[in-house]
């Protein structure tokens, strides 16, 4: 099938980014394509899981054109509106309210385009709630493998009220509910590859791989970051890929 005819099968039209590229360079479109389907197949990770990572990490990077087209592949691969929630509640972790901002353009979006009701939510109700500094400290530390960090200890000795909120929130948008845990860390492993930001790449693989994940599957989230922000990435992530 003729490359631009593709493409516009991918996003309704020939983006104009594109038709400049097949004019200049057909044979790069060609490839960037290839790819691309290739990145974006079944694998370790569902097709439906991709596109939500990606419309994740376009929200924290705030790239709305792109968010957008992960929204509509997410829809057509299944996608519900408290997934989109649920997937976009993680980036407030890694890039603050600014990426709920921008991802609340995605759910609106799903909502209009998948005509459903958001009524559909069937998460889980949060069964713990820190009460003290002392349990925000234990969670922290748990979360670190037994370790107190260096910006856990200044938050405690600085702004003990800050970090018993913030663990609250943490561990309310990391708690397995519609989407399981595994899968947010993912997300903020891409967003972090995306942004090239080495402890929270690490950060979140190792918290990944305490939920199961594999080498398999790491490869493929870096590559979804790849795909955001290009080569760069890919040199970030794959330096968490352990390999035998």
């Amino acid at each position: 099938m003729e490359i631009l005819k593709i493409i516009e099968e991918m996003f309704g039209e020939v983006p104009a980014w594109a038709g400049k590229m097949n004019e200049s360079e057909p044979k790069a479109l060609e490839h960037l394509l290839k790819f691309q389907q290739e990145v974006m197949a079944e694998g370790h990770i569902s097709k439906k899981e991709k596109e939500l990572i990606l419309v994740g990490v376009n929200a924290a990077r705030r790239y709305e054109n792109s968010m957008l087209y992960h929204a509509k592949g997410a829809i057509d691969a299944g996608a519900t509106l408290r997934e989109f929630v649920e997937i976009l509640t993680p980036c407030i972790l890694s890039r603050g309210i600014p990426a709920w901002f921008e991802g609340l353009k995605a759910i609106q979006y799903a909502e209009k385009y998948s005509k459903k009701s958001s009524a559909e939510s069937t998460e889980k109700d949060v069964d713990f709630e820190f009460q003290n500094v002392d349990e925000s400290l234990a969670y922290f530390k748990e979360e670190a493998g037994g370790v107190k960090a260096e910006w856990v200890k200044v938050m405690e000795e600085e702004a003990a009220d800050v970090l018993l909120h913030y663990g609250n929130l943490r561990a309310s948008i990391l708690k397995d509910g519609i989407m399981p845990r595994k899968l947010k860390e993912f997300v903020l492993v891409a967003i972090n590859v995306a942004e090239r930001y080495e402890k929270g790449i690490e950060l979140h693989v190792n918290s990944a791989r305490k939920l199961g994940a594999t080498d398999e599957e790491i490869a493929e989230v870096t590559l979804l970051g790849f795909l955001a922000s290009g080569l760069p990435e890919w040199f970030e992530g794959s330096e968490f890929i352990q390999g035998s």
